[in-house]
């Protein structure tokens, strides 16, 4: 998502992680305020450091020590899952059939002009991958499967696409790296965006089908799963803002997004109950079953404006709480519908955590069709290449407000940044795993850190001009490179097990 700090935003705003730029439509919070991104452009590919398939274990003895670990690595339980996440479109390429690759080949859509076609080619190189993972020292990895490569055409199901998957499921476990399903991270097919997709209600029973036929038949190699991706995103970008597929925005755009958030959260019930039942009708190991929430810190912009805390505290409900609310009570919330039941209680089992960034909010009253709420510039404080602000200490923030909202355990699911001449990110890294050693010093229950993201790769909107791998890719030759950052993190984590409690 990329968002803008500045009062005039640019047309495109932008990539995967820049969610809450427009926040959404007014209603009374129970919280106190947190944050937001903004837009700049990332630049060419950075130095990096240590190597490709062959060279990626020769580093064990130098960076894999463990000596003198630092003391926040010490609070780390031995069980901790540490780990790194993808999107299957952002990085598998070969998939003819989603909205994404329709749209990415329409000129305009994307930053640098390129498709996602090809990406990564981590669909055809997945054992080179995990192989560098496992030399990495993780013991998490956090996937997604695309429903278009599946079932390319309504009611086709591509078995020889569901082997192959199960053939990269077993090599993650065999090399004993826990696999984190994503079921849907964004793309739909084209045939079923074309029904009207999630603005539909439906169309629930098509997505349903083809999650059931994934839990089926993967289900005894994967007991983990992220269900949705980051709802209040899709529906900001797909529907109000109109940067990715569909394209719809305006007065029109924003009653649809609000129909896909309802969607989402009755689609999370059903999903919640399928994958326990199907867990326990096959006998396999017993599920966990969260989603990854897109959250930001909304801080007011003037901290003494009654006005400002209003409109931060009203954006921090309507983009953080809201859907996160609904599927915690089985009623859906605020814009989503008049609390009515739609689960016996909550539908997931811990908290997922998409963190990258604070918003500044400021009451305008000029801006009426945002609800009055503008975000300040990001003015003179860390930033990376899209120009959000660098703000670790928001990852604190937003554990303990979920953990004491929710109380259920807690993962980050993505957390990470732009930086192409990765000068950032260990210090990003270092800065943020302190923020989670606090949390469980404190007693939360944080089960496990996905870096965003393992491979540079296709950033929606951005295209290839973001660069949020721990490994470099060089995407005409596809030649794989671990940063210094990715090494530094590597070495993190051999402290951490060896030294943690």
């Amino acid at each position: 998502m990329a968002s803008t700090g500045k009062k005039k935003a640019p047309k495109r705003v932008t990539s995967k992680k820049s969610a809450a730029k427009k926040s959404a439509t007014p209603r009374k919070s129970a919280k106190k305020a947190a944050s937001k991104k903004a837009t700049k452009k990332s630049a060419g590919a950075g130095k990096a450091r240590v190597v490709s398939k062959k060279s990626a274990g020769s580093n064990r003895k130098s960076s894999g020590s463990a000596s003198a670990a630092p003391s926040y690595l010490r609070v780390f339980p031995r069980t901790f899952l540490w780990g790194t996440a993808t999107s299957a479109t952002q990085v598998d390429g070969g998939d003819l059939h989603s909205d994404w690759a329709h749209f990415s080949q329409k000129s305009g859509n994307i930053a640098d002009g390129k498709d996602c076609l090809t990406t990564c080619d981590h669909w055809n190189r997945y054992e080179e991958d995990f192989k560098l993972m496992k030399s990495m020292g993780f013991n998490a990895y956090r996937l997604g499967v695309d429903w278009s490569r599946m079932e390319p055409r309504p009611g086709e199901n591509d078995h020889a696409a569901l082997n192959h998957f199960r053939g990269m499921l077993e090599s993650l476990n065999k090399k004993g790296i826990r696999p984190l399903l994503t079921l849907n991270h964004f793309a739909v097919p084209q045939w079923w965006l074309e029904r009207g997709g999630w603005a539909q209600e439906k169309n629930l029973q098509a997505f349903m089908d083809f999650a059931s036929y994934i839990v089926e038949n993967t289900g005894d190699l994967v007991s983990e799963y992220t269900t949705i991706n980051e709802p209040n995103v899709y529906s900001m970008f797909s529907y109000m803002e109109g940067l990715w597929p569909p394209g719809i925005s305006g007065l029109s755009g924003y009653f649809k997004a609000m129909k896909v958030l309802r969607n989402m959260a009755l689609a999370q019930g059903k999903l919640y109950d399928m994958i326990h039942e199907t867990h326990a009708r096959k006998g396999f190991a017993s599920p966990s079953v969260g989603m990854a929430k897109h959250v930001r810190i909304f801080d007011p912009a003037r901290p003494d404006n009654r006005m400002d805390r209003d409109r931060a505290a009203e954006a921090e409900y309507r983009f953080n709480l809201m859907w996160t609310d609904s599927i915690h009570d089985g009623r859906l919330q605020g814009s989503l519908g008049k609390n009515e039941k739609f689960h016996d209680g909550p539908c997931w089992d811990f908290i997922g955590l998409n963190y990258y960034t604070r918003d500044k909010i400021r009451f305008s009253p000029t801006a009426f069709a945002r609800l009055f709420i503008e975000q300040d510039p990001v003015g003179d404080v860390p930033t990376n290449d899209l120009g959000w602000e660098i703000y670790p200490e928001g990852l604190y923030r937003v554990i303990h407000e979920f953990h004491e909202r929710y109380r259920l355990p807690v993962r980050i699911t993505e957390n990470g940044l732009a930086n192409a001449a990765d000068s950032k990110r260990e210090h990003f890294l270092v800065s943020h795993i302190q923020q989670i050693a606090r949390c469980l010093e404190e007693g939360i229950p944080v089960e496990g850190y996905y870096h965003w993201s393992f491979l540079d790769n296709f950033e929606w909107a951005e295209g290839y001009t973001a660069r949020f791998g721990l490994v470099d890719v060089d995407f005409q030759s596809q030649q794989r490179t671990i940063r210094n950052s990715g090494s530094a993190y590597k070495k993190m984590i051999a402290q951490a097990r060896k030294s943690g409690r």
